[in-house]
């Protein structure tokens, strides 16, 4: 089903003690962003003079306190996405040295067959003579 195409609930939410009927995709997203809006009125409300603005300063108030918080959360977002970066950044160094490091290894681990093979070939060798020797 494409994006315009999905159905929509109609979900009836309490703000400020009126209801209202909100269209939306997501009944319990709907009741979150009234819970979150109803939050931020009590929270205005509780501030000195509050009474005495009038509607259109109170409604601008409260305006000013959900964009203020849609602010914080944005830098909020954009300082776990770089961070987020930076660990990418650090794994991607940290699976290069892995491979490095296996690569070497590999190296190391032939250069040790080669030499343990060199070594028996003089341990024979030194035998031989010993033999001649004797």
């Amino acid at each position: 089903m494409s994006e315009s195409r999905k159905i929509k609930n109609t979900t009836d939410v309490l703000i400020d003690g009126k209801i209202y009927s909100i269209t939306g995709a997501d009944e319990v997203y709907m009741q979150r962003v009234a819970a979150f809006i109803n939050d931020t009125i009590k929270a205005v409300r509780t501030l000195p003079s509050y009474r005495h603005l009038d509607a259109e300063y109170k409604q601008l108030l409260l305006n000013l306190n959900i964009a203020d918080e849609y602010f914080k959360e944005c830098e909020e977002t954009e300082k776990y996405l770089k961070e987020a970066e930076e660990l990418e950044r650090e794994l991607y160094s940290v699976k290069h040295d892995i491979v490095s490091t296996k690569i070497k290894l590999e190296q190391a681990l032939k250069q040790q067959e080669i030499l343990e093979a060199r070594c028996e070939e003089w341990k024979k060798k030194y035998e031989e003579l010993e033999e001649l020797v004797n």
